[in-house]
């Protein structure tokens, strides 16, 4: 081969690998994208509640709600996380058009609602039960009794909704289930007015209406889910039977990706909910200026948790074909999106945290203190942003692998092990109030992130 030729050739051969990390990059963003939108609209339902307990029934009440808001929460991403195993192999089978393969995990991702069922809503029906056990306020429990076990009800079509959003992200369909989630932003606020005020032959359930609001819209988005998948699969030619049984090896293959990635997303929920319950004994400053941070920093994991569900589909799709170029290209792509969207919000947060922290608290000596301290905390969140956008994305690719249970134990140790001891210890005896706890929860994500990305490499 002349000269010429071997020029032309590798110059070829660099223009076909950048066109297939553009492609990949398009494909992620194209992916994340409606899974954040989601993220951000059932964000918007949340507040819609707290915002209208706390307007018509006041702060009392609002804090009886929040008891069973917390609990069904964590009890339903463990839930989530699990189901979530279903999507490495859903995608592999969309990937091959194996049209029973998807069948008889459709099948078997409705045995694990219902397990998760059965597992879970006795333990929130009971709640006000047992939770005094552990030091709650007997009165607030009963206050929040009713809207406790509304939620607990709520468990069942969340599950059923849940799982059909496992699987249309693992068919790259997300677009479907955040039009059937806008559709039932208005509704919610509707219902939670009429259920908890009353209308006509409505009686008033007080803030117990907000609990039924949310089955009611649960339930509609679990119809409308259904029909939507009914009308998909009467175009598909059937290739398994409907009666066949699950078989309990697949089962079992599924459990082992899933349950790993329950008990991670319930490692992060609890560990921000210990420090909100922490930061709650000390001074007013304090906070106020974690609750400001907490806000916003959920905002922003709608991004980072986006982007860990797409990169997971597009590996898992990589693995299908068994392509190292395509694989490569996705590890790259997903990385490299997600370092520049954490070194945005960094640099965002270093020039927005003052005039934000000024424009949200007033004028007063306390509202000066909890900004100055606010400030301090909106940094760090910049740079656990920085810190966890490349992290869940290589979260996201391990799990497109199936490689899920070391990442746990890596969560669990960083985190509750070495994050959790250190930000007490900075709180309590270095005296940096919620600041330090907030270090804590920076040194925990690097650990994570660190060995997560030797995780991926080395493998």
């Amino acid at each position: 081969m002349s000269t010429i030729d071997t020029e032309f050739a590798v110059r070829t051969d660099a223009g076909a690998s950048w066109a297939l990390y553009a492609g990949e990059g398009r494909s992620l963003l194209r992916l994340a994208l409606p899974i954040a939108l989601i993220a951000l609209v059932n964000m918007g339902m949340s507040v819609t509640d707290t915002v209208m307990v706390s307007m018509l029934f006041g702060a009392d009440a609002l804090a009886a709600v929040a008891v069973g808001s917390d609990l069904y929460s964590i009890i339903f991403y463990f839930c989530a996380g699990t189901l979530g195993g279903l999507a490495p192999f859903y995608t592999a089978a969309v990937t091959r058009a194996d049209t029973a393969s998807r069948a008889k995990l459709e099948r078997m991702g409705w045995v694990m609602v219902a397990l998760l069922a059965l597992l879970s809503v006795p333990a929130v029906w009971f709640a006000p039960a047992w939770l005094e056990y552990l030091g709650l306020e007997r009165g607030l429990l009963d206050e929040g009794a009713g809207y406790t076990r509304s939620m607990a009800l709520t468990l069942i079509p969340m599950l059923g909704v849940t799982f059909y959003r496992t699987i249309l992200t693992a068919a790259e369909k997300p677009k479907v289930f955040l039009y059937v989630t806008m559709a039932m932003l208005p509704l919610n606020a509707v219902a939670n007015y009429v259920l908890m005020m009353g209308a006509g032959p409505i009686p008033a359930f007080g803030p117990t209406g907000a609990g039924l609001s949310t089955l009611l819209v649960a339930a509609a988005t679990l119809a409308a889910l259904l029909f939507v998948a009914r009308r998909a699969a009467a175009a598909i030619p059937a290739t398994a039977p409907a009666s066949a049984p699950v078989e309990h090896h697949g089962l079992g293959a599924v459990l082992r990706v899933g349950l790993p990635i329950g008990v991670t997303m319930l490692t992060e929920t609890g560990i921000f909910l210990a420090v909100t319950l922490y930061a709650a004994v000390l001074s007013a400053a304090d906070v106020a200026a974690h609750t400001l941070t907490l806000r916003l920093s959920g905002i922003l994991y709608a991004g980072s948790a986006a982007m860990l569900q797409a990169s997971m589909v597009r590996m898992a799709r990589a693995a299908t074909l068994e392509n190292a170029a395509i694989a490569r290209a996705v590890v790259t792509s997903s990385l490299l999106i997600s370092l520049s969207a954490g070194a945005a919000l960094f640099a965002l947060m270093a020039v927005s945290a003052e005039p934000l922290a000024v424009w949200f608290f007033d004028s007063s000596t306390a509202g000066v203190a909890a900004a100055k301290v606010a400030v301090g905390l909106l940094l760090l969140l910049g740079l656990l942003e920085l810190i966890v956008y490349p992290g869940l994305a290589a979260l996201g690719l391990l799990r497109g692998r199936k490689d899920t249970a070391a990442t746990m134990t890596f969560k669990l140790v960083s985190y509750w092990g070495i994050g959790a001891p250190l930000g007490i210890w900075l709180c309590e005896v270095q005296n940096l109030g919620v600041t330090g706890l907030w270090i804590g929860l920076v040194t925990g994500a690097a650990l994570t992130t660190s060995l997560t990305m030797w995780r991926l490499f080395s493998r």
